[in-house]
């Protein structure tokens, strides 16, 4: 366990918006690793229970600290976790995501080890996919081409960190309007910046595929405010950015089809199709 007078160096932040059922898990994967030095799990309106849950698992683990920011979106919670981290690094997850054991401290020995990067993000699987060994058979004949790691312009929003002082330098700048994609959003700013990303193909963690059952119209309109975030920094859209978004939408879309019928609880089939809430 992690000495309570030592100085903290890594801080993890996880927004949460009415995940009782699934941030007991996350918690429990974040508090299992010695380099995790606090947990700041920022509410953000939950009514579910969520809150309870939290304070709950924080009687018997003080390394987990709540907050709450009245502010709906990703990026309000984000920013009020990131501000309030004391770690000289910051990470990020989400309540529905499992990193692997030794996230933390691949974190924390590639920034000791690299001065020069100022941010990093990692790969991510799904632990409740039928159908998710697609995505790490997709991903490992990348990585025997060389097509992941090292330096990139992008982060995985729920498998990131960046240096304090890298934040604090970009702050400013990073929009919390609901129609730019916060993560990109974030990783632009740091590059106008002059800061570093680098991609770690052993920095791991799981996240639920929940996000398939969305409808095709809700997933291109998510893809449409990538190009708007690109629009937003006076970036051109290139004929080669709608070509990604045209294929992942594909890709999103003959899965969907897939997804209505699995029950997440359950890990099953059923024999009608899940409800969909509203894009």
């Amino acid at each position: 366990m992690t000495d309570t007078n030592s100085p903290i160096v890594l801080s993890v932040v996880v927004p949460v918006l009415d995940e009782a059922a699934n941030i007991p898990r996350t918690l429990r994967s974040l508090v299992a690793q010695d380099a995790v030095d606090e947990v700041i799990v920022v509410d953000n309106g939950s009514v579910d229970g969520t809150i309870e849950v939290v304070r709950d698992f924080q009687a018997d683990h003080p390394r987990v600290r709540l907050l709450h920011e009245p502010n709906r979106g990703i990026a309000p919670a984000r920013n009020a976790g990131f501000d309030e981290a004391r770690g000289e690094f910051v990470a990020r997850t989400d309540a529905d995501t499992l990193v692997d054991r030794d996230w933390a401290a691949t974190i924390r020995d590639f920034f000791a080890d690299h001065p020069d990067t100022g941010a990093l993000t990692g790969l991510y699987r799904y632990h409740d996919s039928p159908i998710g060994f697609f995505l790490e058979f997709g991903q490992w004949i990348l990585i025997r081409a060389g097509k992941l790691g090292g330096q990139v312009g992008n982060m995985y929003g729920p498998n990131m960190a960046i240096r304090q002082d890298a934040w604090l330098q970009v702050r400013a700048e990073t929009q919390t309007r609901s129609d730019v994609i916060e993560d990109l959003d974030l990783a632009l700013c740091l590059c106008k910046s002059g800061i570093r990303i680098d991609q770690l193909i052993h920095m791991r963690a799981r996240t639920s595929a929940r996000r398939r059952r969305d409808t095709p119209n809700s997933r291109w309109q998510f893809h449409l405010r990538g190009l708007r975030t690109l629009r937003d920094h006076g970036l051109p859209v290139q004929p080669i950015h709608r070509v990604l978004i045209s294929a992942a939408w594909l890709t999103h879309t003959v899965q969907w089809p897939i997804y209505r019928f699995w029950d997440f609880d359950r890990q099953r089939f059923g024999l009608r199709p899940a409800r969909v809430a509203p894009a």
